[in-house]
């Protein structure tokens, strides 16, 4: 018969139980008989009705466990009991450890994934992606950049290793190379855009430096638009939308001509227009105030045609009667169509707010005084309206003139000119 496994309860120093263990019959640790250590504990039934007694092998001590292992295991298991949260069995609370485990052993194989340099990421991630999703001349201008100065600087360094001091190396190396500042910013904003990539992948741990703190910020206004519809092409395009939708022509009509933002004109009620005085009031515009404009003919003889049986509400709405909270698909559409894109980059495609860009432009060049300028468009600072404001030969001819006028002698004959308003 084999002999009958006996029991020893133990307490811990503060008098707390819940240890036992019993010797191997002939296996030694030492001097003493190995012993196996257990843990017992009460425990909620899986039906969550009452509690039954819980007994758990913690293991040898020819395995290393100690009773003050098995305490602490004890403890943090009442604990998380008490909690609510946390392993709550000594199984489950392995199957957390070696879930632990695991998870580091994964992120230690990522972190030698990662251990990959700037130039083989740029060139084995990053450019692959960028091929996919931008234009030719844009990412062979990103290439250009990191080949010539990125990569002789940095790209020996593993990708992780960028940090503020290798901005600051770049920039310096950079101005003292002679680079114009343009050039500069554009490839701090490559380096930016790979390390943002990398981020997204998880490849660095953190976001690379704000923009600006790093120099990849570009220079004011150099988003601006360059292009303006022409005559010919505002003809063609409210032609098509007239002939598509009514509606959407009369809001693309109105923003052309009274060079409003699309969201005045989306905004206007006709509670807010004086068909009489031939006058519209824009509330709240972008840049927080209210301002009122004259209306043309056109557009008089146009909210005349639309006011009739609608005295409330906003004037522009949709074919389904809703109001516009974006600009109509339909000029974008008649745009692609007409192929008034076709081969242009992106600051110089039409898109809705060239009408209010082209209305700018022609109020510059009409030679208008810079405060009714402001006034019609609604720009709160001059610099805005200089942006549209140009001296053209004419104008440059006229001034001079006037300082040609300092040689006449002072009793030349004087005419009393009288302003017409």
């Amino acid at each position: 018969m084999g002999h009958k496994k006996v029991w020893t309860a133990i307490t811990n120093a503060d008098g707390h139980g819940g240890v036992r263990y019993r010797e191997h019959e002939t296996r030694k640790h030492g001097a003493v008989p190995d012993r196996y250590y257990v843990i017992s504990y009460w425990w909620k039934k899986e039906d969550g009705e009452g509690k039954r007694a819980w007994l758990e092998g913690v293991g040898w001590a020819s395995e290393d466990v100690k009773p003050s292992d098995c305490f602490a295991i004890l403890e943090t298991l009442k604990r998380n009991q008490k909690l609510g949260k946390g392993p709550c069995t000594l199984k489950g609370l392995r199957e957390h450890e070696q879930q632990m485990k695991e998870a580091a052993e994964r992120d230690a194989r990522q972190r030698e994934e990662r251990a990959v340099t700037l130039h083989d990421y740029f060139h084995q991630s990053y450019l692959t992606t960028a091929q996919k999703k931008k234009k030719p001349e844009s990412w062979g201008r990103e290439v250009s950049l990191f080949n010539n100065w990125i990569d002789p600087l940095l790209g020996h360094l593993k990708i992780q290793e960028v940090g503020i001091a290798q901005w600051d190396f770049l920039l310096s190396a950079m101005v003292d190379g002679g680079l114009s500042p343009r050039t500069r910013q554009y490839a701090c904003l490559t380096l930016r855009l790979v390390l943002e990539h990398a981020f997204a992948r998880r490849m660095v741990t953190e976001m690379p430096p704000r923009a600006k703190l790093i120099g990849a910020t570009l220079k004011p206004n150099s988003n601006r638009r360059t292009r303006t519809i022409t005559n010919q092409e505002l003809q063609a395009i409210l032609e098509a939308m007239g002939a598509r939708d009514q509606h959407a022509y009369r809001l693309t009509l109105f923003c052309a001509l009274s060079c409003c933002r699309f969201s005045e004109a989306a905004n206007l009620e006709w509670g807010d227009v004086d068909l009489g005085a031939g006058r519209a009031l824009f509330r709240n515009t972008k840049n927080g105030t209210s301002r009122e404009i004259p209306l043309s003919d056109t557009l008089v003889d146009l909210l005349v045609g639309m006011s009739k049986g609608r005295g409330k509400g906003r004037v522009f709405l949709s074919a389904q009667g809703k109001e516009y909270k974006q600009a109509p698909a339909v000029f974008r559409d008649v745009v692609e169509e007409l192929g008034l894109n076709e081969g242009r980059g992106k600051l110089d495609r039409l898109v809705f707010h060239s009408l209010r860009h082209s209305g700018a432009t022609r109020l510059g060049q009409s030679g208008i005084p810079l405060r009714d300028m402001m006034d019609l468009a609604g720009w709160k600072t001059p610099s805005m309206a200089l942006r549209y404001q140009h001296s053209g030969d004419a104008g440059r001819r006229r001034a001079m003139r006037a300082l040609e006028g300092m040689m006449h002698s002072d009793d030349a004959k004087v005419v009393d000119l009288k302003y017409r308003k």
